[in-house]
């Protein structure tokens, strides 16, 4: 499963200026390959908005959109911040450092909010997309991210460069740079929209901006009084500290339930839209440069997916449907071990904490007064289907979850 090394791919390329969607006022007729190589994301996004929407026109707009979202984030962070943030859409993929950089502690916010307007807009393109039948070709050679906002077009800011620095492992020569997306993958990109938006809405609910403004600020003054700047014998470097404490600050609090019942809505679009996905996906007969291929199909990129590994997967997302409509529980970590193989138990029912959460202050999250609301008797869920799973993909599990979302 070397070649299925592919998770960045699934970010980057049909993952990705900031500000909403481009009003339509272009006139450009030229192909969507040529001006994205010529002109990038927002002169396409221009183009295709203001064209006769079809099915094949609005999943060109909505995965430009999604990819001018994975700009938002990939442009403010190379702006302002020159580290690696975990977990966080597009604060992990590595980007050569920028020299006129300017630290801003608001720097996540900004990007996540810059990149949910295009989320939205690339889901409301896909409607029409989701709903008819098309096939389109698309050179993967003609996109590049405006990272540094120059507008003009950089080699590391191609999709190739992007995914060789996260890891992925495909064989270019052997690709002719094409990909042939249709139906089925409408329904693929449109869960990942929510993917990303649910995470997004879910981080924002948080307020990031005052955490990290708090701890960059007394850093600031205690570099200046000389306090710090030795490596710890616990974390090593010392800003590990600052990162420590600027989560376990933004976690304090209580949420902007808002944004958690968006997260929500999200997270449970993103099943609904995979649920019509694989049967889709499965029930093609073409072999054509497929993004995701069926097991009777081949992909350029070497992603191969098996009947165990499509049936794995869809046991994975029957498990997170339950979690997040409720019907099966997250254990509690105080909660003594009984019966291996019991079905029911005490958890905590994930549906009510994002639909009503209250003070998620660390300490008691970590004793339970935060988690008593949510704790309920009922059906647990287990890590079976997601074992079986990482057995099916050879220990990819989490890099295939990522490709499948």
């Amino acid at each position: 499963m070397k070649m299925i090394r592919l998770a960045g791919l699934a970010l980057v390329f049909a993952a990705a200026c900031q500000g909403p969607p481009a009003p339509l006022t272009s006139t450009d007729q030229r192909a969507v390959a040529v001006i994205l190589a010529e002109d990038g994301l927002a002169a396409a996004d221009a183009a295709l908005a203001a064209r006769p929407r079809t099915p094949e026109t609005s999943f060109q707009l909505g995965g430009v959109r999604f990819l001018r979202a994975i700009e938002t984030m990939l442009q403010v962070r190379y702006d302002s911040y020159d580290g690696q943030v975990p977990l966080i859409p597009g604060m992990a993929a590595p980007l050569p450092p920028n020299p006129k950089a300017a630290f801003k502690p608001e720097f996540i916010e900004t990007a996540l909010k810059g990149a949910l307007k295009h989320l939205d807009g690339a889901g409301t393109a896909l409607e029409a997309a989701t709903n008819g039948e098309f096939a389109t070709e698309l050179p993967l050679d003609a996109i590049w991210l405006d990272i540094d906002r120059d507008g003009q077009r950089a080699e590391w800011e191609s999709p190739r460069a992007l995914l060789e620095a996260l890891g992925a492992q495909a064989n270019w020569e052997m690709f002719d740079g094409k990909i042939r997306f249709d139906t089925a993958d409408a329904e693929w990109l449109a869960a990942y929209v929510h993917l990303i938006s649910g995470t997004s809405e879910l981080v924002l609910s948080l307020d990031p901006t005052s955490a990290i403004r708090t701890v960059y600020e007394a850093r600031v003054k205690m570099e200046a009084m000389g306090a710090i700047g030795a490596v710890d014998p616990m974390f090593g470097m010392d800003d590990m500290i600052d990162q420590i404490a600027a989560v376990l600050v933004t976690i304090d609090g209580k949420p902007d339930a808002a944004r958690t019942r968006k997260a929500l809505a999200h997270f449970r679009g993103m099943i609904a839209h995979n649920r019509k996905f694989w049967p889709e996906m499965m029930a093609e007969t073409d072999n054509d440069h497929e993004w995701l291929p069926n097991p009777q199909q081949t992909s350029p990129f070497g992603v191969a997916i098996t009947p165990e590994i499509a049936k794995g997967w869809q046991e994975v997302l029957a498990e997170l449907d339950d979690m997040l409509e409720g019907r099966a529980l997250i254990p509690f970590w105080r909660t003594p071990p009984g019966d291996p193989n019991a079905t029911t138990g005490v958890g905590i029912n994930l549906r009510k904490l994002l639909t009503d959460p209250g003070d998620m202050n660390v300490a008691l999250l970590i004793q339970g007064a935060a988690i008593a609301p949510y704790l309920e008797r009922g059906k647990m869920v287990t890590m079976a289907a997601w074992d079986r799973f990482g057995m099916l993909t050879r220990g990819d599990g989490l890099l295939m979850a990522a490709i499948l979302n």
